[in-house]
């Protein structure tokens, strides 16, 4: 069942973060830029959240209504995962 839980908290974290790019699209491209250029420039460890902006954020053309539409899918996929344990 923990299995279950991580895919669940996994979900969780997707819908949350594909929420913060729909509320601050501009504002998550320029995070994602910095997050590059501090990954090629030095050895300094990134956010989790730079971490998943430059795995997740690959598609110069997402718009917030793709962004919203991906955080309600995985809202979806959050809700029906089990949470017994």
């Amino acid at each position: 069942m923990a299995e279950s839980v991580d895919r669940r908290a996994e979900a969780e974290v997707q819908a949350y973060n594909w929420a913060r790019v729909a509320g601050g699209l501009k504002s998550a491209v320029r995070e994602r830029e910095a997050a590059r250029q501090i990954m090629n420039s030095s050895s300094a460890d990134l956010s989790a959240w730079q971490e998943w902006l430059l795995e997740h954020l690959t598609d110069d053309r997402m718009d917030i209504d793709r962004a919203i539409a991906l955080a309600e899918m995985w809202v979806k996929v959050a809700a029906v995962q089990s949470t017994s344990t």
